[in-house]
């Protein structure tokens, strides 16, 4: 992990509250104006993603929320080319830094760099940062290696390029300002789920605090907290008193909103596992039995211009889900206090 001002100060400040906030208001001042999503109640459904005919697709998601089986299987898929995590620090493109292993839980992937050999010309481009610093941009952000290096995968694809991303959550106005031909879609996956798949292994923990966590914490959660609370200093906790739990809620639920604002929909994890060529094969247009609309009107099946054959296999049985029931009163209490802080913080829209 890099070392950058800013987090160091934060993380060295998390056990003295009223210092940290005192150091987050001098680092927030030399931080750009960061866009804020509209409120949505938890309860309300997201709109399932309605994608271009063309042009590049965006996805974006958490951390272990199924993306890397999505960018499967537009892989496998003839006409796409589909990147794998194009910000990941290890630089796919560089032979020497990007490595030979995988994650065992991604059942299947043999290699993340296939689409990224022979493209060392991104090295000019590419910055560590964007793990960890200014994950929120707006529309205006001035960020030109980032569209620079986005712009470039793009045209250098051989067929129609899909980017799988788990580090633009909050950079989703940028990218709909400076490449409004893309389609963004968001993959979602319950929090719970999340939160458990995190812990690799770990029991929850109610006992834990931020500075507890600190050392344990996976997949960037308390660097990107101490990221985002600069660009949004009410998200701002008392370190000796908050559960990390609180903190994956509010960035999962924050993701979320950010997605409903300027992504094109949501596709779930769930839908996947429970009917993953039908819900694939919606994602691309493609109806492969009647329904009925809203209205009762019959829809006529679409013809699937993809061959989907090659996704056979590619979803593997689920295996039994994560159980929650012990730790179910005190998700209730943590989630619940993070829409209290939501509807305080967030703007709601207007019937």
């Amino acid at each position: 992990m890099i070392s950058l001002f800013g987090q160091r100060v934060m993380r060295r400040l998390s056990g003295h509250f009223t210092c940290e906030k005192i150091a987050l208001r001098v680092l927030s001042l030399a931080r750009q104006r960061a866009p804020i999503p509209f409120y949505i109640e938890p309860h309300v459904a997201p709109d399932f993603p309605a994608i271009r005919r063309d042009g590049p697709l965006f996805l974006t998601a958490r951390f272990r929320s199924g993306s890397t089986l999505l960018w499967q299987a537009f892989e496998r898929l003839d006409g796409f080319t589909a990147y794998y995590e194009p910000l990941n620090e290890r630089r796919w493109f560089d032979p020497v830094s990007r490595g030979e292993g995988t994650d065992e839980t991604h059942r299947g992937v043999s290699e993340y760099h296939i689409n990224y050999n022979g493209l060392e010309i991104l090295s000019r481009y590419f910055t560590d940062e964007w793990t960890y610093r200014k994950l929120a941009l707006g529309h205006s952000a001035r960020e030109s290696a980032l569209f620079q290096y986005i712009k470039t995968l793009i045209e250098v694809a051989g067929s129609r390029p899909v980017l799988q991303f788990n580090r633009v959550d909050f950079r989703l106005p940028f990218l709909r300002k400076n490449f409004p031909g893309a389609s963004i879609i968001h993959l979602e996956r319950a929090s719970r789920d999340v939160w458990r798949s995190n812990l690799k292994g770990a029991a929850n923990d109610p006992a834990w605090d931020l500075l507890s966590f600190d050392n344990i914490s996976h997949f960037y959660l308390l660097p990107w907290y101490r990221d985002l609370v600069v660009s949004y200093p009410w998200m701002l906790q008392d370190g000796r008193k908050t559960h990390p739990y609180f903190i994956h809620h509010l960035i999962w639920r924050l993701s979320g909103l950010f997605a409903r604002e300027w992504a094109d929909g949501t596709v779930s994890y769930e839908a996947l596992c429970a009917d993953f060529m039908g819900t694939f094969g919606r994602l691309l247009g493609h109806t492969h039995s009647a329904q009925n609309d809203e209205k009762g009107t019959a829809i006529v099946p679409k013809v699937c211009p993809y061959n989907l054959s090659v996704l056979d296999g590619l979803m593997a049985p689920r295996q039994s889900g994560y159980d929650h029931a012990a730790d179910e009163a005190f998700y209730e209490d943590q989630e619940a206090a993070v829409e209290e802080l939501l509807r305080a913080h967030l703007p709601q829209r207007r019937s």
